[in-house]
């Protein structure tokens, strides 16, 4: 592996963050499903589904991350902006889904209780408390590797946790109160039913929210979308700036490829105009527009006018 291709020390810390979130992840998923069949909390088998599920999209993502990473993806010219949009829209998918069976089961726990054990659910309580430590310390790892904001994939990562954070905050306390009904005989009978619904009603809201943000961010990236109005007017303002330089503006395209703009404009030059003449009007036309783009992918084309 040639020196172009070795991450860097930032790309490094963004790996190992995903990495140390899914083991943390995967170090409590086959307790809660133990736990949660022996206590008949639909609550925690519902959280164990949904963090298998997040895994397994975590680690497809870490894998596409660690490609890119090591310049392994050089066909796509533009970056891989869309293959990280892809991904995210996938997460989106699935959380969706799961939110929308989560809310269902919540309405039938409710019209029917089940029966349930009051011991499973106290270390169930326990879990779920010692799962939420887990899910802020997997949190601070990915905010301390993705708050540039440089990587779709990092920043997608970071918001699924925040919601992890605040939907383990609302289980565990969910399956504390539920347990507590379950062990004193003299609390309501609604109580630890009403707990459950909340809880697992919560976490099913959560995520089909989430599901709508990232469809709605990923989607306009797939299709193209066009640069939003005040870089189209920067655009302008470059081009107005150096209208001097050049005979004629034949075109100008922007889009968005994940979170890299493109930029590619035509110039027209009169023929008998000098190559050097031309050359320090394109890149001066590009270096103002990178200046007003920070990170944008420019192309200035000179194209010679007909006589």
């Amino acid at each position: 592996m040639d020196s172009a291709t070795q991450p860097d020390a930032a790309a490094l810390r963004r790996e190992r963050s995903i990495l140390i979130a899914c083991l943390l992840d995967c170090a409590v998923i086959i307790p809660y499903v133990a736990f949660g069949l022996a206590a008949n909390s639909l609550t925690m088998v519902a959280e164990a589904m949904r963090g298998g599920a997040m895994v397994t999209l975590e680690l497809v993502l870490l894998v596409v991350l660690r490609r890119i990473h090591r310049g392994r993806m050089t066909e796509y010219d533009y970056g891989v902006g869309k293959l990280e949009q892809f991904a995210n829209l996938a997460i989106g998918v699935v959380m969706g889904a799961c939110g929308l069976w989560l809310l269902f089961s919540a309405v039938t726990r409710w019209w029917h209780p089940p029966e349930q054990a009051g011991l499973g659910l106290l270390l169930g309580t326990a879990l779920a408390f010692a799962n939420l430590a887990l899910n802020a310390l997997a949190l601070r790892a990915l905010w301390l590797a993705g708050r540039d904001g440089t990587s779709a994939i990092m920043t997608v990562q970071i918001r699924s946790r925040v919601v992890k954070l605040l939907s383990s905050v609302l289980v565990a306390i969910a399956i504390g109160v539920n347990a507590g009904a379950e062990l004193l005989g003299n609390a309501p009978g609604w109580l630890g039913p009403l707990a459950e619904a909340l809880g697992t009603g919560f976490v099913g809201i959560v995520m089909v929210q989430l599901s709508i943000s990232l469809w709605r961010e990923a989607v306009p990236h797939l299709l193209d979308r066009s640069l939003d109005e005040a870089r189209q007017a920067s655009i302008n303002r470059a081009l107005a700036t150096h209208f001097t330089g050049y005979d004629a503006m034949l075109g100008v395209k922007s889009r968005i490829a994940g979170n890299l703009a493109i930029i590619d404009i035509a110039l027209g030059f009169e023929p008998g105009r000098r190559i050097g003449e031309i050359q320090a009007v394109t890149d001066a036309v590009s270096a103002e527009l990178q200046a007003l783009s920070p990170g944008a992918l420019v192309t200035v084309t000179p194209v010679a006018l007909p006589r």
